[in-house]
């Protein structure tokens, strides 16, 4: 009995020992509850069951794609802004070369030919219109082959056309050569025909090839042709204006017969002329004159010399106002010395056409005794010169409202005393002899 008592009371130890520990373990849970289902999300996520599994792979896949397509576009970028850096370095590399080598300033803005022909064709641009616009007014000039402005006594440049806003200032490191010169005379030097548009005189630009040895040339309207260096130099050698010395024929010499018969040739008639000047060089010849039956209708020709023939090449000087500028625009090789001091376009509207009151003054001091005894007259205004058939001459210059005449003893007389008033006095109205 004592032993069935003694397992029964262990039993029932036993018992209320298991009953305690389930009621200490859920007692001592509550506090810990929520960390404990932060652990069992945590659990779920890692949990190798197969439903998770399959979506733990599909985010996991997500993930490293748009980290791999992150990665690629930051690649991208970073060899975009590499190539841009390399491509940068090799645009500043020229113009750091450039500080370094003062001999070749152009190099820091392009490489390539095709950059040069731009620059050379856009300053030709410049220039053309620069000539066209103000050609007459600044005496725009061919000096050597070079575009000089007589008015200003310098060369035109890239840096003047700059400096007065015809072109932009990314011309100021690109100084080329300005050329006033014949198309004609490029094609002596090239295989290739130059194009019919840039045969006559006009506006050219020249500089040397970034690299090598030849000398690219460009009109206005389009790129020309590169030629050596020694062909360039004989190229503007053609332009020096000296053809010898100037003379001034006088009626004695052949020549001075030879001019006009070519004149009269031209003319398509064989009027007798009053000629007042011949001027030449060996190349060129200046002539000043009238026909006889219109000695107040002054006209002058230039003519060039070809071979032994003399060919007229400007009938109309008598008419231009700026005589330097009219002549070199078309021959600018010409020498200007070659010119006579006076102009005629300045008396076009001077010329006297009624001599009644100067013939009526040299009958009244007894100089003539009638009008038919006047072999030649012609004047202006202010000016008249008379020779008689008996080869009197007479210089007339008014003085206030009335005409002081006097003679003279030659032609040379008369000019002096015209240019003693007035260096370019109209010493045209005196009669070559």
């Amino acid at each position: 009995m004592n032993k069935i008592f003694k397992i029964f009371s262990a039993f029932i130890v036993l018992l209320v020992g298991f009953t305690g520990c389930d009621t200490i373990t859920q007692t001592s849970s509550i506090p810990s509850k929520p960390p404990k289902q932060s652990q069992q999300v945590m659990i779920e996520e890692n949990t190798p069951s197969k439903p998770n599994t399959e979506q733990t792979q599909n985010k996991t896949q997500q993930q490293n794609q748009q980290q791999t397509e992150v990665q690629q576009q930051q690649q991208n970028q970073y060899e975009e802004q590499t190539t841009q850096t390399s491509d940068k370095t090799e645009q500043q590399t020229p113009s750091t070369q450039t500080e370094k080598n003062k001999s070749a300033p152009f190099l820091n803005w392009g490489e390539t030919n095709n950059q040069y022909w731009i620059k050379l064709k856009t300053a030709a641009e410049a220039a053309s219109a620069f000539y066209q616009n103000n050609g007459s007014r600044f005496t725009l000039l061919s000096k050597g082959g070079k575009l000089y402005s007589s008015s200003s006594d310098c060369y035109i440049t890239t840096t003047y056309l700059k400096n007065n806003g015809f072109l932009e200032q990314d011309f100021t490191e690109f100084e080329c050569d300005i050329l006033l010169i014949k198309g004609y005379d490029i094609a002596n030097y090239i295989d290739i025909d130059v194009p019919p548009s840039s045969l006559d005189v006009g506006i050219f630009t020249a500089i040397k090839q970034p690299s090598g040895n030849k000398i690219m040339i460009s009109s206005s309207k389009e790129k020309i042709a590169s030629i050596s260096e020694e062909d360039y130099s004989r190229l503007l050698k053609q332009y020096d204006a000296y053809h010898g010395a100037v003379n001034i024929l006088s009626p004695e010499m052949e020549e001075y017969e030879r001019i006009l018969n070519f004149i009269r040739v031209y003319e398509g008639n064989y009027d007798k002329y009053y000629v007042r000047d011949i001027r030449t060089d060996k190349k060129y010849a200046v002539v000043t004159f009238s026909t006889q039956n219109a000695p107040n209708n002054i006209k002058q020709y230039v003519l060039v010399n070809e071979d032994g023939f003399w060919e007229v090449t400007i009938n109309d000087l008598d008419k231009q106002s700026n005589l330097y500028y009219a002549v070199n625009s078309i021959l600018p090789d010409f020498n200007l010395s070659l010119l006579p001091p006076y102009n005629v376009y300045f008396y076009k509207n001077d010329m006297k056409a009624d001599f009644s009151d100067v013939l009526k003054n040299m009958v009244f001091y007894e100089m003539i005794e009638q009008q038919s005894q006047v072999r030649y007259i012609c004047g202006t205004t202010n000016y008249c010169y008379i020779m008689l058939y008996g080869n009197e001459r007479y210089l007339g210059k008014k003085i206030n409202d009335d005409w002081d005449i006097k003679k003279v003893q030659s032609a040379s007389d008369a000019i002096q005393s015209m240019q003693l008033d007035n260096e370019n006095a109209p010493t045209f109205i005196v009669l070559d002899e």
